[in-house]
């Protein structure tokens, strides 16, 4: 994989952390799934996307251990620790985290990402 091409996924997958529901809306695949530490759970696309409008976003996250594996020119998984916070210092939270790509029609869509909380 060019290093332009990962560094566009990185990209991406740091607008999954911060962005908006319509960032989601446009780079979720229509199969998408979320596996989120409970309450969440498991989230499809259209509960993503709801839990997106209606919750708290994460104002800053940092990726460490940045890992890539693509499977062709048209899979790529993004495995990693995310440092992430929501502004106040009682907002921290770090998770082992991974997100598989698939390239449609030219773009990248967020397929399944999946978070395990680690230590902070």
């Amino acid at each position: 994989m060019h290093q332009d091409q990962a560094q566009a996924l990185w990209q991406l997958e740091e607008q999954f952390w911060t962005g908006p529901a319509d960032f989601y809306e446009a780079h979720l695949a229509p199969e998408a799934l979320m596996v989120l530490p409970p309450p969440a759970g498991v989230l499809d696309r259209a509960a993503t996307i709801e839990s997106i409008r209606t919750g708290a976003r994460w104002r800053h996250v940092a990726f460490e251990q940045q890992r890539i594996a693509a499977s062709g020119a048209s899979t790529v998984v993004l495995a990693y620790v995310a440092r992430a916070d929501r502004g106040p210092p009682d907002t921290t939270y770090a998770a082992q985290c991974s997100s598989t790509y698939a390239r449609s029609d030219g773009a990248w869509l967020l397929v399944m990402h999946h978070q395990t909380p680690a230590a902070r």
